[in-house]
């Protein structure tokens, strides 16, 4: 059932694309234009899906603990499995963060931006469990050639599928990274993953090489919203609070004061 679900939601991604670019045009555009491509800025669609390696997904307790064996774990548990998050989540509100490849994540400890804004997006996750909120850290850092499949369909057709985790040497030694910035954030509810550093993916989510950290919040599959920082100086407390504000008024349609 999880991969029919998965599939649905990959179709779905794929309609909301064709509906945005059929969206009514500017009247100065002249008449056929088409509407430009999402590339996940705000009131836009999701442009695509977004495979990744999942370093640590903590979202689910294991069946028997400390694991010792898969079996043990519980089946909902991405850990050590390439899964694309976006599909999982589907309709549901989603905080998205994309750690540029520039990024050192040995300097992100519990005290950084990213570390204090996985620690605040695993605090509200469980006040909007009835929305299914969901939020990620993904980092970019997997390099390897791309790879050109032959399908066995007739006529055969060949495509070209980016890079993924089995193809760089130092896949390892990122995912060392990644957990203990995970372990540092003690964010359970955040999944923590690996991706390359340049992809369709990123292409389309307009993430670009100098791009170290991005955050895009989205629900139902529309963008609400979307900010990049320097990992150095951001996000800073201010604007943690401002990227949970915005996701707590995208759930529920209700804009909460300033403190």
């Amino acid at each position: 059932m999880k991969s029919v679900r998965l599939f649905g939601m990959c179709g779905l991604l794929s309609a909301a694309a064709a509906v945005s670019a059929a969206a009514p045009q500017d009247p100065k555009d002249p008449p056929g234009a088409k509407a430009p491509a999402s590339t996940a800025q705000p009131g836009q669609v999701v442009p695509s899906t977004f495979r990744a390696f999942m370093v640590v997904d903590d979202r689910f307790p294991p069946k028997v603990s400390p694991p010792t064996s898969q079996d043990d774990r519980d089946p909902r548990d991405r850990t050590n499995k390439i899964h694309c998050l976006v599909c999982e989540n589907g309709l549901s509100p989603v905080v998205a963060v994309f750690v540029g490849a520039k990024v050192d994540p040995k300097t992100l400890g519990a005290d950084s931006g990213v570390g204090k804004l996985a620690a605040a997006l695993n605090k509200i996750i469980p006040d909007y469990r009835a929305y299914k909120l969901g939020g990620f850290v993904t980092f970019l850092k997997i390099e390897g050639m791309p790879k050109v499949v032959t399908l066995t369909d007739t006529p055969q057709t060949t495509v070209e599928l980016d890079a993924e985790y089995p193809d760089d040497e130092k896949r390892d030694a990122y995912a060392t990274e990644v957990r203990d910035v995970a372990n540092q954030a003690k964010a359970a509810n955040v999944v923590f993953g690996l991706a390359p550093v340049k992809s369709k993916a990123t292409d389309t989510w307009g993430i670009g090489p100098d791009d170290e950290v991005t955050v895009v919040i989205y629900n139902r599959l529309r963008v609400a919203n979307r900010w990049t920082f320097k990992a150095a100086d951001g996000p800073t407390d201010g604007q943690v609070k401002e990227i949970v504000a915005a996701t707590e008024e995208m759930i529920t349609g209700v804009k909460k004061s300033k403190d």
